[in-house]
């Protein structure tokens, strides 16, 4: 088994371990269940706190004793694919909610401000004419804007951190359940990796990634373009705003944007050698799981979340529904992203296997001196 292998195996085991222990101090009444709430799992919502507890413990264990089996070599590539397809029902499906995209995307907003001053920053540093017609400016009116509305700031940050601390439980259980669904899917897609189908479906995504990479790139854009609007005096999904929440809006929009920019990435050249902005790695290739990594998570989140987002649109009234759906296009989104990186990561290896061979090549064909 290749060392990736294990270390992904090592993490979903540990990942379904955590949760088994959740799961058994839920049942046993030491601790209060999430799922009390039905709106933080969708087997909560239709089947009551005690199945989707119950459900989590029991393929939590499940996964720790495949996940045993599989590190001591008792499992095989197509065990390995039936424990990851189990593990993603539960974990990618039934216990899922709208709330997991919540999570990631608050947290995702929260870090915008200082990922922001830390690129105009750079654009100071490094870019002569830019620095002055944007970098400068840019960050006068970010600094200006933050002393001038420094209260509004000041009551986002404390509303921010009230929330967190009032839903520390919930916010944990939707991380490690993401986290746990995610690496059993990635112990899934390395136990098909190699195979003749595997490799025919990566050449099909090869072929098409520019498009899919655009087509992904346009799943956070709805959002963004809503949130921008609570700077205007006609804000949608908003009534009355006052200036934290438009500030907010702002920050929710940026992460969006960002998204835009960083999908856009898996095929432009600044995704595989770092720009001459970023100290210290200027000029080098971009490690291919430095953008894997990220764009995989984030693929997962979304998937894992449309189907409980059209569980909800479902509920609503057919205009109200579609509206949900156009904003929050999950149902199309996570799926397109998961495919980008699938194709950015082939793409990626075979043109550093290529890179690699072509200095063998050279000194084979390289006449000798006599």
């Amino acid at each position: 088994m290749q060392r990736l292998t294990r270390i992904t195996l090592a993490g979903a085991t540990l990942t379904s371990a955590v949760a088994a222990l959740l799961g058994l101090s839920w049942l046993l009444g030491l601790w209060p269940s999430v799922y009390a709430d039905p709106s933080t799992a969708l087997l909560a919502q239709f089947a009551g706190q005690g199945a989707a507890t119950t459900v989590l413990t029991v393929a939590a264990l499940t996964g720790v004793a495949c996940g045993i089996a599989g590190l001591a070599g008792a499992l095989g590539a197509r065990g390995r694919v039936w424990a990851a397809a189990l593990q993603l029902v539960v974990f990618g499906l039934v216990l899922q909610s709208g709330g997991t995209l919540s999570v990631v995307g608050y947290l995702v907003a929260m870090a915008m401000p200082l990922a922001v001053v830390v690129l105009l920053v750079q654009v100071v540093r490094r870019y002569r004419v830019a620095r002055w017609t944007v970098g400068v400016p840019a960050l006068a009116v970010l600094v200006g804007g933050a002393f001038l509305a420094r209260e509004s700031v000041a009551e986002v940050v404390v509303l921010l951190g009230s929330g967190l601390a009032d839903n520390r439980a919930g916010l944990l259980v939707s991380l490690l359940v993401l986290a746990t669904g995610s690496l059993w899917a990635a112990v899934g897609v390395q136990a098909l990796a190699g195979t003749s189908a595997m490799e025919r479906a990566t050449a099909w995504v090869v072929r098409h990634r520019r498009a899919i990479t655009i087509v992904a790139a346009t799943g956070p854009l709805p959002y963004a373009l809503v949130r921008l609007t609570w700077l205007t005096p006609w804000p949608v999904l908003g009534d009355d705003l006052d200036l934290s929440t438009r500030i907010w809006g702002l920050a929710l929009s940026s992460g969006a944007w960002l998204g835009v920019f960083l999908t856009l990435g898996l095929i432009r050249p600044w995704g595989e050698v770092f720009p001459r902005w970023m100290p210290g790695l200027a000029g080098r290739r971009v490690p291919i799981a430095a953008a894997a990594v990220p764009g995989a998570l984030i693929a997962a989140t979304v998937t894992f979340t449309a189907i409980p987002m059209i569980v909800m649109f479902s509920s609503q009234t057919l205009a109200q529904g579609v509206f949900g759906a156009i904003i929050f296009p999950c149902w199309y989104w996570g799926p397109a992203l998961a495919l980008a990186v699938w194709g950015y990561v082939a793409h990626r290896t075979q043109s550093d296997r290529l890179a690699k061979s072509r200095p063998a090549q050279a000194a084979e064909t390289t006449p000798i001196a006599a």
